[in-house]
Formats: C-alpha cells, structure tokens, sequence
C-alpha cells in the first residue's frame, strides 16, 4: 500500500512538472516573466513537495532529500538576492543542502562512513563562502584542504586496515600547507617540498616492511627529482646540470653498497659521475678551443673505461668478467680523443687504428698463451 501511494504521487509530481514545462513552451505561461518572488515561492513549493515525497516513500530512502533540500536552498538564495544580501555568504545554503541528506543516510546506516566525506567536504565548502570575503584567499585554500585530509585521516585512525586513506589525506594535507605559503616562499622550495612530500610515503612503506624494496625506486627518484628545483635556489648555470649527475650516481651507488647483488647499478653510477664531472671541468677550463674539447671527451671516456673496469675487478664473486671488453675499448678510446684535439676525423681514425691493433695484439697472444687474458 505504501508502495502504491508513493507511486500515485511521483506519477503526479511528473505530470504536474511536464504540464508546467509543456505550458511554457505553448506560450500560455512564460516563465522569464516571472518575478524573483515567485521564483521563491516556486523554488521553496518544490522543495516542500519533494519533503513531502520523501515522508510518504519512507524515512531511509534520504535520497530523495537531495531535491528537496536544494530546492529549498535556491529558493532561499534568490529571496536573499532579491532582499539586496550580496556576498559570498549567498552559496552557503546549497552547499548545506547538499550536505544535509547525506547526513541523513550515515544516521540510518553507520557502517556507511563514506557518507562523511562528502558531507564533510560540503560543509567546509559552505563556511569557505560565509568567510570567502572576509579571509585571505591562501589561508582559505589551506584551510579547506586541511578540513578534506581530517576525514581520511580520522577513516585510517578508525580502522588501521584501511592505510590507503593515509593517501588522499597526506596529499591534500601537503597541498593546503604548499597553499598556505605559496606567497611566502620561493616557488623553487614549494616544488621541491612537494615532491619530497611524494616521496615520504613510499619510504614509509619500505620502513614497515623491508622486504618492498620496490618502495625505494620511487621514493630516490622523487626525491632527486625535488632536489633540482632546491638547488636552482642554491647554485646556478651549469652548476645544477653538474649537481643533477652526481646526485643521480650517489643514489646508485647506494643501490649497490646496500645491495651488493646490484652490481648492475655501478654502470649507471660511473656514467652519471663522468659526465657530472666532465660538466664540472667544461667550466673551469677556457671555451671554443680544440684541445680543451678533446681532454674532456678524454676524460668522459676514461670515466665509462674506469667504471667497466671497476667492474672487472669484481669478477671473482659477480658474473662480471665480460666488462674487461668495453673498458680496454673506452680506455683507448679516451687516450685517442685527449690527444685528437678535438679534431672528429682524427679521433676516429685514431679510434679504429688502435681497436685494429688491440683485437690483434689479443688474438696473437691468446692463441700464443693458449688461455683467455
């Protein structure tokens, strides 16, 4: 029966709506004639009928009270407009009336929490308008930010099962405190505690449970990444480049001296300390001139040799005796380029002249010998 009685009146609601709209469009009523009073009374009629169906349907169908709180909301809003009440204060009812039936249905159903956050959201956003024209824009922003991270956060403290509320409320709390001092602090240490602030959760997931080495990849490579904009407030020109390369090469040679097995990780860590250094002697030594050019590439290269070198040396407990190959070949190489000048044609012949020469001197020796060097 009260099934049927709520039917009876929804299909009346509809008709009296589509007669309403169905009038308009004939030219018998015409609604851009009407004043703001009406429209008040309309707005508040509508919201009242909308309550009205949400008794008869039933309490814990809430809802239906999205319609009749926002309705009841616009209409107090154009009567606050029409009375000369301007200001930011004017949003306030909406946003309370999306707020509200949210509310209502966490009250008949308190295992429902997620209702929470978008009530609490709502409700925050209704006293940003009441004090929009009365609070510094930053401080607002801020503190909005805060009030979203409070429920996540209040959702983890509740029930520690649910860590992944640590995520949104972490992030929103770092993105109101970046609010907060955007006009105080250089733009440069903005970013770069943004980006640590990225960082620190993969850490601390690494922290709890030290079997998720993976943690570790994300969290050094953000963090190196929000180290460049901190040393551009520091140093300056090629100094950053230089510092970015022996960043990058002191994160893998942490990989290794903590992970032994990662042998691998030298590679990458001699390559970047080679050309941080090599963008460290480019400025110090004069420019445009050959010489100079041809001792730095000397050097890069004798960098890339001593790093497969290193690796040679560890062949007795890694896999690594292959690196002897490309060492000799970059040694030569940079022997090459730091007496060339600078000059390409030289160095490459030069280059192949002596790669000519190794692989006989190797071949004849090997087979003198009868055993790999």
């Amino acid at each position: 029966m009260k099934r049927n009685v709520s039917s009876i009146f929804w299909g009346l609601l509809f008709l009296l709506a589509g007669a309403a709209l169905l009038a308009n469009q004939m030219g018998w009523i015409t609604f851009s004639l009407f004043s703001p009073n009406i429209w008040v009374y309309i707005f508040a009629g509508a919201g009242l009928v909308f309550l009205l169906g949400y008794f008869v349907s039933g309490f814990r169908n809430w809802g239906l009270l999205f319609p009749a709180c926002i309705f009841a909301a616009i209409g107090l809003t154009i009567w606050m407009s029409d009375r000369g009440l301007n200001g930011s204060f004017v949003g306030m009812p909406i946003m309370l009336g999306v707020a509200l039936p949210f509310y209502v249905g966490f009250a008949f159903n308190r295992k429902a929490w997620g209702l929470l956050i978008p009530a609490w959201v709502m409700t925050v956003l209704a006293f940003v308008t009441l004090t929009a024209d009365r609070v510094n824009g930053n401080l607002i922003g801020a503190l909005f930010l805060y009030a979203i991270a409070a429920p996540f956060l209040v959702v983890y403290l509740l029930n520690r099962s649910r860590w992944w509320a640590l995520i949104p409320a972490w992030a929103t709390f770092i993105l109101g405190t970046i609010v907060l001092l955007a006009d105080h602090i250089d733009g440069n240490l903005i970013g770069a505690l943004f980006l640590y602030a990225v960082a620190l959760p993969f850490l601390v997931v690494y922290l709890t449970n030290r079997a998720r080495r993976w943690a570790l990849i994300p969290a050094a490579a953000i963090a190196l990444v929000g180290t460049i904009p901190l040393l551009a407030t520091v140093v300056g020109g090629d100094w950053v480049g230089a510092a970015i390369m022996l960043l990058f090469s002191g994160a893998f040679l942490i990989v290794y001296f903590r992970w032994q097995e990662n042998w691998w990780a030298l590679i990458p860590a001699g390559v970047f300390a080679s050309i941080g250094v090599v963008v460290v002697l480019g400025m110090l030594v004069p420019q445009n001139q050959p010489i100079f050019e041809g001792l730095l590439s000397g050097v890069l290269l004798l960098g890339f040799g001593l790093t497969f070198g290193g690796l040679w040396l560890l062949r007795g407990t890694r896999p690594t005796a292959w690196a002897r190959y490309p060492a000799i070949g970059l040694l030569i190489a940079a022997v090459v380029a730091g007496f060339s000048g600078g000059n390409p044609s030289l160095f490459w012949a030069a280059a192949l002249l002596a790669a000519g020469i190794a692989l006989v001197a190797y071949s004849l020796l090997r087979k003198k010998t009868g055993s790999p060097l």
